[in-house]
């Protein structure tokens, strides 16, 4: 029995083995079918890519011939060139290429247009973009590269009643030759209606050539348009609405109202209205003279501080205005006459002109025609070249201007984000709103702009838009769910279409002693660099001061007051990734008299050393100019320590330190002998030193006045 046990256990065993070799074969089968089948897909997916990449679309971009033009701008031949700019609604816009008319009427009936493409290729389809009445295209030849041509359309032309289509022409296989031209042939005559061609492009795919709106992909806002209520809005028109960077006070023209400066028949008046606290705007109040006159007035933008107003038009003392741009400032007593901003070899074609002052008080945007305009008005940029003067105007370059009227300008306050509005582009209205990026300092480098779609685009003229600091609301005007004309409204903004994010930095400029305002400028530097990012003004009444930072940097601010030191300060905003505000910056601002005491806040060095950082550099760059501007002042050079360490290294650490800034204002052409340096170590401390915030003050540099 035993055995026969035996011999059923090994015979159990040896069958399981077997099943096991099976189930492995057999696993092993499956997972190298699995393979193949995806090794299979992959090359199928693999293939299906490069077909898709290998898809190319072209628009023409040279201009070879054609018979005859409406105008050398406005629908001329080169409006052809570029993807479409009127395409998919159309219309008859200057940006489409139009023959020549006589009393109102197209006279070509033998019209035709030849375009190059930069880079030739094999095509199986052809798009004509007609953007206004289409259909009186009646051939389509192409060329190629060795002199090769070939009819591939024919058509009567004739009355169909569209406003616009593309048309697409397809081949029943690749061409044998490489395509570099086509020409269109057309009878605009037989047409009635202006006739236009928009853009017209080649393809190597038979996948249909469309053109829509640039949109930005899945924009959804989450409210609508809000009318900001009776104590802003009235029967009158409400037009041209500028929030100040931090949200709180609203300017805007008010037209033909019987409390303007001339009455009823003033057409533009500018008035404001401050949101309390409660998030209620106040009752709008005229803003009176000397900033409103008989003539048009209106506000252009405002800087971070509130305390400067970029004004429309230059003010004449007899009451007179006349083109150019203007600047008012806060004072005690309201605000200063506007003064004329100089601005190197301008001048305007247009009798319509609009402005914009960047944030941080370097570039005033303008919307101008001059010589180099590619159509009515285009955008430029001039940049500060000192206190009311600026560079010739830069235009900004065509991916920006068009041939139609570009104007309305408003930079975000990340200096980089700009809003516009133009009809020189695919959109919903006369006019649409825009964004685009700013992508170096050539102000020649744009990202393509993009449509803010139909929510804030409308069949009329959208313009005017602007944003407060933080991003969080688009202000605007319009007639729909008006009391009466134009209203303002505001819109939540979707981050999409938000700018990057910045910091609002508000604080106050005192006397050390007195605690009374201090009428200053406050200059921000970018760290280590030293280049200069922005320029504010202190209320004079009030001292107060607000600036709005890109995040993302370091930054140095300091405020300069007649017959003050100029007093520093350090901040780093380099790990800042969204919209804050940072409120109560106090700087103290030292008269200069024998015994004064200013401390160098942007002074950094290597830890536990007396070698100087980058960052400083700025710093002791103005302190050697403020010593070289008032050559009889001699200093006490002093270095201070906290209590980490030892009493002996920290003495000899602050004499290092001290001898450190003294040495550098030396290269920097200051006279040695009116220096006194000194190390105090850790026996002079102004905070405690048991938290790190306080032993980083009493980490500094100072220098004191021993002789004026």
């Amino acid at each position: 029995m035993k055995r026969i046990g035996l011999i059923c256990l090994l015979y159990f065993i040896t069958l399981k083995l077997i099943s096991q070799v099976e189930i492995e074969d057999l696993t092993k089968k499956s997972q190298l079918d699995s393979n193949i089948i995806k090794w299979r897909a992959a090359l199928i997916k693999d293939s299906l890519l490069q077909i898709e990449r290998s898809k190319r679309i072209i628009w023409a971009d040279q201009l070879i011939a054609f018979s005859s033009e409406f105008s050398k701008k406005d629908r001329s031949a080169r409006q052809v060139l570029g993807p479409p700019n009127s395409l998919p609604i159309g219309g008859d816009l200057p940006t489409n290429w139009c023959t020549k008319e006589k009393d109102g009427r197209e006279v070509d009936n033998n019209a035709f247009i030849k375009v190059g493409f930069s880079t030739p290729m094999k095509i199986q389809q052809i798009a004509i973009a007609e953007g206004s009445n289409p259909t009186a295209i009646k051939e389509v030849i192409i060329y190629g590269v060795n002199g090769e041509s070939r009819s591939v359309y024919q058509a009567t032309p004739m009355l169909l009643g569209v406003k616009a289509r593309m048309l697409n022409i397809f081949l029943p296989k690749l061409t044998e030759f490489e395509v570099s031209q086509v020409e269109i042939k057309l009878n605009p005559v037989a047409v009635v209606g202006r006739n236009g061609i928009d853009a017209i492009a080649i393809s190597n795919s038979k996948d249909t050539i469309k053109w829509n709106i640039n949109l930005i992909p899945d924009l959804q806002f989450t409210s609508k348009p809000e009318n900001l209520g009776r104590n802003i809005n009235s029967e009158y028109d409400e037009v041209a609405p500028l929030i100040s960077p931090d949200g709180r006070t609203l300017y805007f023209v008010r037209k033909f109202h019987p409390d303007n400066a001339g009455g009823e028949k003033d057409e533009d008046d500018i008035w404001y209205s401050i949101l309390d606290d409660n998030n209620k705007w106040s009752q709008a109040k005229n803003m009176g003279a000397p900033l409103n006159n008989r003539f048009n007035n209106f506000v252009q933008s405002i800087t971070p501080d509130g305390n400067t107003l970029l004004l429309a038009n230059i003010y004449n003392r007899d009451g007179t205005t006349g083109s150019g741009v203007s600047v008012s400032y806060r004072t005690k007593n309201g605000w200063s006459f506007p003064e004329r901003q100089i601005i190197e070899d301008f001048y305007n074609l247009s009798p319509f002109a609009n402005y914009y002052l960047s944030n941080d008080g370097m570039y005033l945007l303008m919307a101008l025609e001059r010589k180099d305009s590619y159509g009515g008005l285009d955008l430029y940029v001039s940049i500060r070249k000192g206190d009311n003067r600026w560079s010739k105007p830069i235009n900004l370059g065509p991916v920006i201007n068009t041939v139609c009227d570009d104007y309305s300008p408003f930079l975000a306050a990340d200096g980089v984000t700009l809003y516009y509005s133009t009809s020189g582009k695919s959109g919903y209205g006369k006019e649409d709103i825009f964004i685009a990026t700013r992508l170096d300092d050539s102000w020649q480098n744009w990202s393509e702009p993009m449509n803010l779609g139909p929510v804030l685009n409308s069949p009329e003229s959208d313009t005017k838009y602007n944003i407060p600091a933080s991003g969080e609301y688009a202000y605007f005007s319009s007639k729909n769910n008006s009391f009466g004309k134009n209203d303002i409204f505001r819109i939540k903004l979707p981050s999409k279409i938000k700018p990057k994010p910045v910091v609002l930095i508000t604080g106050k400029v005192l006397h050390e002693r007195t605690n009374q305002p201090v009428d200053a400028r406050i200059i921000v530097e970018e760290l280590p660099s030293g280049k200069e990012v922005a320029v504010a003004r202190t209320d004079p009444t009030t001292g107060e001061f607000k600036i709005v930072l890109p995040a993302g940097k370091k930054y140095g601010f300091r405020a300069i007051g007649l017959g003050f030191f100029d007093v520093n300060k350090f901040i780093d905003l380099s790990d800042v990734t969204e919209y804050i505000e940072i409120e109560d910056e106090i700087m103290r601002m030292q008269p200069i008299e024998v015994g004064s005491v200013v401390r160098l806040n942007n002074i950094f060095f290597e830890f536990g050393k007396a070698v100087l950082l980058p960052e400083s550099f700025p710093e002791l760059n103005r302190t050697a100019e403020f010593l070289k501007n008032n050559p009889t002042i001699e200093i006490e050079i002093s270095g201070h320590t906290d209590n980490i360490g030892s009493e002996a290294f920290n003495q000899k650490l602050s004499e290092r330190r001290a001898q450190a800034v003294a040495d550098y204002l030396v290269s920097k052409g200051v006279d040695i002998k009116r220096m006194t340096v000194v190390g105090y170590g850790m026996s002079r401390p102004i905070a405690f030193n048991n938290t790190e915030e306080g032993r980083a003050m009493n980490r500094r540099v100072e220098f004191k006045v021993l002789k004026k």
